[in-house]
């Protein structure tokens, strides 16, 4: 996929951001068309970005596997984008969401990072809505000697929705906040905790239009000498250069170690192509801690960098009793 200079200087951005957070990065994979585009870390916490010109070209199949990596690696899932479906810009302050995943610009992104200062304002259905403190709400309506029916008509709304606005059972839109905070002249407006959103990934369901199995000869045998050694937990991408990600169900060796391993396959490859795939699963894979893997279809195109382990599938076959990323 061509990637023109304006996608670059996003990518550049969003990255430039992470590193005056002081997030490491891995390196970009710049138009894809996968699931995601970088991963970050700082400390405990591991991102798996989604870089996207027009949020709402983010498909299902795309969510899941986003979704579905995060769990497995223990990350936080998130879009990062700069215009919705009709090619207007994205809000700043605001935190859309597609598939479950929450989506926001990169300068809300820099505001949360770099500034500490989180998104107020979430995106519902066409409008924008905030979380209010309630109690509060009730305490400064109170001190301004304002009834529930009182308030509701001077900011436009029924006196039940002001009685669920300070129960906290429903949100209040944008504008009706706002109204509220310059009547009772105390700001309400509880901050969105972007990465308590990102947590709430819950169950991962496959769509049914998710058809990432295991095609060809080759990566069968992959999955099976996963099957094999006791990595069972595994997903198998569509598009990105990873192809499998597979991770231990109990631990699978005298350390009682746990392995995960990012894996790419290389059928056919070329050396350019082999270099490439070592160095994006490598990078990946160092961020994310886990082990990389590359697996040739060709043997004479072996070759390695650093802690990558890059193996033919004739040589996969022969070290199941090996464990994950093992070299030979």
């Amino acid at each position: 996929m061509i990637v023109d200079k304006h996608q670059q200087q996003f990518y550049q951005d969003v990255a430039q951001v992470l590193q005056q957070s002081h997030y490491d990065i891995s390196t970009p994979l710049l138009g894809s068309g996968g699931c995601f585009d970088l991963v970050a870390k700082k400390q405990s916490i591991l991102l798996l970005i989604k870089l996207i010109t027009n949020i709402d070209s983010f498909k299902e199949d795309q969510a899941y596997e986003l979704r579905k990596l995060s769990l497995m690696l223990s990350g936080f899932p998130i879009i990062v984008g700069q215009n919705i479906r009709s090619n207007a810009e994205i809000e700043d302050g605001v935190v859309y969401t597609r598939y479950e995943i929450p989506a926001v610009s990169k300068d809300t992104l820099r505001n949360l990072l770099v500034k500490n200062l989180p998104p107020l304002i979430y995106a519902y259905r066409g409008g924008f809505k905030v979380k209010f403190d309630g109690d509060l709400l009730k305490e400064k309506r109170l001190e301004k000697s304002y009834s529930l029916g009182d308030l509701a008509r001077e900011i436009g709304v029924s006196k039940r929705a002001v009685y669920e606005y300070e129960r906290g059972t429903v949100d209040v839109s944008h504008e009706i906040a706002m109204r509220i905070e310059e009547l009772l002249d105390e700001p309400l407006t509880v901050a969105i905790n972007l990465f308590e959103e990102m947590r709430r990934i819950g169950s991962v369901t496959t769509p049914s239009t998710h058809d990432g199995a295991p095609k060809s000869d080759i990566e069968r045998e992959v999955k099976k000498h996963f099957d094999d050694i006791g990595m069972k937990n595994q997903l198998w991408t569509k598009k990105i250069p990873i192809r499998v990600l597979a991770k231990s169900m109990e631990p699978i060796d005298e350390m009682e170690k746990f392995y995960t391993t990012i894996t790419s396959i290389s059928e056919q490859p070329s050396s350019d192509d082999v270099e490439q795939k070592i160095l994006i699963t490598y990078s990946i894979s160092k961020i994310a801690e886990a082990d990389p893997l590359i697996v040739l279809g060709d043997d004479s195109k072996k070759t390695s960098i650093d802690d990558a382990s890059v193996i033919s599938i004739d040589d996969l076959i022969k070290s199941k009793k090996k464990k994950p990323a093992e070299k030979n």
